[in-house]
């Protein structure tokens, strides 16, 4: 029984346990990125599988935590912020339906950055008025700023976009989040790895997306290298990104993630250079 009780105390210290939800209440649904391979009957392959375990038995990401997305270069953070909307995205609509998502940016961001672009997000399932965007004159505040945004529990989400918060901030950051239920995911544009409370870290990059089914002459699909560095509370040997990154493209109509191959459809490779056609011998 003493044997029993220390694993059981061990597991409850490094988040291993089921989150509790009184009776009566209803079970939410949960947040997952829909991303997973074929996979085994174990669930190795699939990326879902290796986020914590919620209340309901399914695996998602925690309403009552911080998440951290740090991109590989730091000219990546447009990229890594397309990310975090899609992600939005794919919030259940009953979270949606609890208010508006909070987004602080930094001064300096704004600058280096520019910021969000309310019409473009005509083109996504969100509205201009589905977003309250906050400006923070100085990189010190962003976490006092979050932390009062995350103790407010009739919003659907909060993110920050600047420094990572050390650890004691992330620590209390996690505590609003887990009185309040409302997620906070950090843009941390300092791209460095430091030690942080976050439930789930990721190492976000831009790649070439597939052809827009649409629009075969078009930009393409965005996409990403995805990797998932850590998730407190979930299963790290059913983690299909610690052998390498998944790649994986945002449809905007299905609001979908889906995998991408790693050789893009069209044009034979032999005719393709980075910068266009190649340049038969003895032409201009």
């Amino acid at each position: 029984m003493i044997l029993d009780d220390l694993k059981a105390r061990i597991a409850r210290i490094e988040g291993r346990t089921k989150r509790f939800i009184a009776a009566g209440e209803p079970q939410p649904t949960p947040w997952t990125l829909g991303l997973g391979g074929e996979g085994g009957e174990d669930g190795s392959g699939n990326l879902d599988c290796a986020l914590p375990l919620q209340a309901d038995g399914q695996h998602g990401l925690p309403y009552d935590a911080c998440h951290d997305f740090t991109p590989l270069v730091k000219t990546d953070v447009p990229q890594v912020a397309g990310f975090i909307f899609a992600l939005l995205q794919r919030l259940p609509e009953e979270r949606r339906r609890r208010g508006p998502i909070v987004w602080c940016q930094t001064a300096f961001n704004c600058r280096e950055y520019g910021r969000v672009y309310a019409p473009g997000l005509l083109g996504s399932s969100f509205s201009p008025d589905s977003f309250i965007f906050v400006s923070v004159p100085k990189e010190r505040d962003l976490a006092l700023v979050l932390e009062e945004c995350v103790r407010v529990p009739r919003l659907a989400a909060v993110v920050g976009e600047g420094p990572a918060p050390d650890f004691t901030a992330s620590r209390r950051l996690t505590l609003a989040a887990q009185e309040s239920h409302v997620p906070c995911l950090i843009l941390n544009t300092s791209n460095s790895l430091g030690a942080s409370a976050a439930a789930t870290r990721w190492r976000i990059a831009p790649i070439a997306g597939p052809p827009d089914p649409q629009d075969p002459e078009g930009p393409g699909l965005a996409a990403w290298s995805i990797t998932l560095a850590r998730a407190r509370g979930g299963n790290a040997a059913l983690n299909p990104t610690l052998a390498s990154p998944m790649k994986a493209a945002w449809n905007h109509e299905t609001h979908t993630f889906h995998l991408v191959s790693p050789f893009r459809p069209g044009t034979a490779l032999e005719s393709q250079t980075a910068y266009g056609q190649i340049q038969q011998s003895g032409q201009s």
